[in-house]
């Protein structure tokens, strides 16, 4: 506005100039304005109701697990799966889907636990979560007796945070293979990806094959 004002020596002269413009784009200055105004409005509009949104499915996430754990041990996981379908894409149907994993592993329903864990595994949704999920389905795969998928699901998993339970998993699928010699390697890797905070699972997995490798080294050889 400085610039219209400039070269008039006269308050009336600047008065002048000032309605001039205003009648030159004060019809282009209402309607930006109003644009401007409802673009601020529709944006709060649409974080409330995001918000809202947010707090309903969070609601009927709390009401489902209620009604999904009273149902005791011998759970239905139809309510579950309605709800992980009904809000795909959603961090509350991430939850869902973990919840169903660890309840069909509970329950030795491994092909139900594989098919959910494969749905998130390619998802970018739940991608952050990926160590885990690649993790907890090479188990999976393991009591499926899908060895080598399961040790290619494994190789999937390249953070050093998880490198000692991706051994100590790698070499529990040796010892079910019968592969005494990977497994013992695999279970010493773990513990030197560990850092010092040694699962006692391992160490203990790791003490066995080994004394039992000492067993076979020292044992003496019968003539026969």
């Amino acid at each position: 506005m400085v610039d219209i004002i400039e070269g008039y020596e006269t308050e009336e002269q600047q008065v002048d100039a000032i309605k001039g413009w205003w009648k030159k784009n004060g019809n282009t200055f209402i309607i930006t304005a109003l644009v401007v105004l409802a673009s601020l409005w529709g944006w709060r509009f649409y974080h409330s109701s995001a918000a809202t949104s947010q707090e309903e499915v969070s609601q009927e996430y709390t009401d489902m697990m209620i009604k999904f754990t009273a149902q005791g041990s011998n759970k239905d996981f139809t309510v579950i799966e309605k709800f992980i379908s009904a809000n795909s894409g959603n961090n509350y149907a991430l939850l869902a889907s973990l919840s169903l994993v660890k309840e069909a592993v509970l329950q030795k329903d491994f092909n139900l636990a594989k098919t959910q864990l494969k749905q998130l595994q390619v998802s970018d949704y739940s991608e952050s979560l990926n160590p885990v999920i690649n993790l907890r389905l090479a188990r999976v795969e393991a009591q499926l007796k899908e060895y080598d998928h399961a040790l290619e699901t494994l190789a999937l998993i390249s953070e050093k945070s998880f490198m000692a339970q991706v051994e100590q998993a790698r070499g529990s699928v040796y010892l079910l293979q019968n592969d005494l010699e990977n497994a013992r390697l695999a279970f010493k890797r773990g513990i030197e990806a560990s850092q010092g905070r040694i699962d006692p699972l391992l160490q203990l997995q790791f003490n066995d094959l080994t004394l039992e490798q000492a067993d076979s080294v020292s044992a003496p050889v019968l003539d026969k």
